[in-house]
């Protein structure tokens, strides 16, 4: 009995946990850089737009109308109540990277026999090797992922609730609905098991790769320069090259666009080239800086609560699966 009582004050423990974990998103320090780069930004429209731009600083950084909006307020309750949900849910529902990179070794050395030759995991051209392929991967896979809850129309019902904010602050990041969050996790740490354990039986039980902080670099550069801008109202763009091979902020605030010419637009999280490749590429032009967020439907104003981003989807399921066939 002990035992459950401590798991469920961990969960409730756990939402406060966020701001000073490296591991997560909106960390105290990934926050800080967004804040530093978000003044820049201020102080780049100040000086080329400053009749569209806030005369304060804080006004532009912390506008009420996007913080107090009630999508905002919605996020923040959906971000405490899910974070709970989600500590609870770990054991029973996630996959873990660590047990499928074992098991993937394991059957490599019974089937191939052990590597009589092993390569350095130590070595700098595997770490590279390894963090390039890691990041790689997992950009693809979140990328596909993200693009089939676009196409199939029962997993669209699920993103829905991502795509329902009408505002977008850092903690936008996380309305997103259990069953989408669960199928993304347990992909991409199935196949990075996979990858991962490759890298074991090829160096002879090694785990290459170069992390900081126990994060891939290049993903922790990515949560450094600007990535709680993603979601949020400060137009940060890359310019029109980089913007080819990463994916800046502001094309992510364009994917939140209910605009006809920015739907199913810049799925990816990293790297834009596979947007590229799918013919999903859009790069923000200078004068876009007004576009209503949310679903073209106009849906989003019932999704402004948590019992609605909860179970709004399984009730467009079941309207859709039972509602009568039509007769001639």
């Amino acid at each position: 009995m002990d035992g459950i009582w401590q798991t469920i004050w961990d969960a409730l423990r756990d939402p406060f946990r966020y701001p000073i974990d490296v591991n997560e998103r909106i960390y105290i320090g990934y926050l800080a850089t967004s804040l530093l780069l978000a003044v820049g930004v201020y102080a780049y429209l100040r000086r080329n737009k400053p009749d569209a731009t806030p005369s304060g600083l804080l006004a532009f950084l912390f506008p009420k109308k996007v913080y107090l909006h009630k999508s905002a307020i919605a996020d923040y309750q959906f971000f405490l109540v899910d974070r709970i949900v989600f500590a609870l849910m770990v054991p029973i529902a996630l996959v873990f990277v660590a047990p499928v990179t074992d098991m993937t070794a394991a059957a490599l050395s019974r089937a191939l026999g052990p590597i009589a030759d092993p390569w350095d995991a130590d070595a700098p051209w595997m770490l590279g090797l390894s963090m390039l392929s890691q990041i790689l991967l997992t950009d693809f896979l979140l990328f596909y992922m993200h693009y089939i809850f676009h196409k199939i129309p029962t997993l669209w019902e699920f993103h829905k609730v991502h795509h329902s904010a009408e505002v977008m602050t850092p903690i936008t990041a996380y309305r997103m609905h259990p069953v989408e969050v669960v199928f993304n996790m347990n992909v991409t740490a199935l196949f990075t098991g996979l990858l991962l354990g490759l890298f074991a039986y090829l160096t002879g039980g090694g785990h290459p790769g170069f992390t900081i902080f126990g994060i891939n670099a290049i993903q922790f550069a990515f949560y450094v320069v600007g990535f709680n801008l993603r979601h949020s109202h400060v137009p940060l763009g890359y310019g029109s090259v980089i913007s080819q091979v990463l994916v800046s902020p502001w094309m992510h605030q364009v994917h939140h666009s209910r605009e006809t010419r920015h739907l199913d637009m810049n799925m990816g999280f990293i790297f834009s080239f596979w947007d590229r490749m799918f013919g999903t590429l859009y790069v923000p032009k200078p004068d876009e800086a007004d576009y209503a967020l949310g679903l073209t439907t106009g849906e989003h104003v019932h999704f402004h609560n948590v019992l609605a981003m909860y179970f709004r989807p399984f009730a467009n399921l079941a309207r859709r699966w039972l509602k009568p066939a039509k007769t001639a």
